[in-house]
């Protein structure tokens, strides 16, 4: 079994195929919210295919415009079984008031959870230590979602517990690479962020193409695509608690 532990099948580019895409492989797809929208219509996914998990979160990025409809997001976590997509994001805030709610946003979502027991996945694009901060006052199972930090911050995530989690860009990404040989595949999961970071610039990503870090992975480390694969869909059940 493939797991696509972060992806966005909800959108726009998957109208016109969505059934076929899912039925391409033997797969279990994550649907990330990042908005009341998008919450919304990954609930409805879940229930619809048999295939997919509904994540249901608040983006960082949407801390300056959405504001307003971030009650409504946390109150549909309780109906998912993983909180996401939520996270940091200081590339696109800037704003030192506005970073500080992000944190403020996040630590609301740990809060969730920590006391109902559901992983998070996390999106991270600066602002690591203060993600380390935060992550190291609560007791909760949790993947950074295309990891693109250092080997350095792979091992301190794994320090507090957490997952690295990689999409089909690794194939054409020397740094991911480096990070995959460095860190033991007890800690790696697969995902695609589907339609975004395939592993050809300018192309849809899709879920199956997990299929591709897969292999890249196992040359990586030299062994078995067989065994990474499984080892990936272990890794995500421990997660799950199945």
């Amino acid at each position: 079994m493939l797991v696509d532990a972060h992806a966005h099948i909800d959108i726009k580019d998957f109208d016109k195929d969505r059934d076929q895409i899912l039925k391409k492989c033997n797969i279990i797809v994550v649907n990330a919210g990042v908005d009341l929208e998008s919450n919304l219509k990954s609930l409805e996914l879940e229930k619809k295919y048999s295939n997919v998990i509904a994540a249901v979160g608040f983006h960082p990025e949407f801390v300056k415009n959405k504001i307003n409809e971030l009650d409504k997001c946390l109150e549909l976590v309780e109906k998912a079984r993983i909180i996401s997509e939520v996270g940091l994001d200081y590339f696109w805030i800037k704003e030192d008031e506005l970073r500080k709610k992000e944190i403020e946003i996040l630590s609301r979502f740990l809060e969730i959870g920590e006391k109902e027991q559901k992983p998070l996945i996390i999106h991270v694009r600066g602002g690591f230590n203060d993600l380390v901060t935060i992550l190291s006052s609560y007791k909760v199972k949790f993947v950074i979602h295309a990891f693109e930090g250092s080997i350095k911050n792979a091992k301190r995530v794994i320090e507090l517990g957490g997952l690295i989690s990689m999409p089909p860009i690794l194939l054409r990404d020397k740094t991911r690479q480096e990070i995959i040989k460095n860190v033991d595949l007890e800690y790696i999961l697969t995902e695609t962020d589907s339609p975004f970071m395939a592993h050809e610039k300018m192309i849809r990503n899709e879920p199956c193409n997990v299929q591709l870090t897969i292999e890249k992975i196992a040359e990586l480390k030299n062994i078995d695509i067989q065994e990474v694969e499984k080892k990936i869909e272990n890794n995500f059940k421990k997660l799950l608690h199945l």
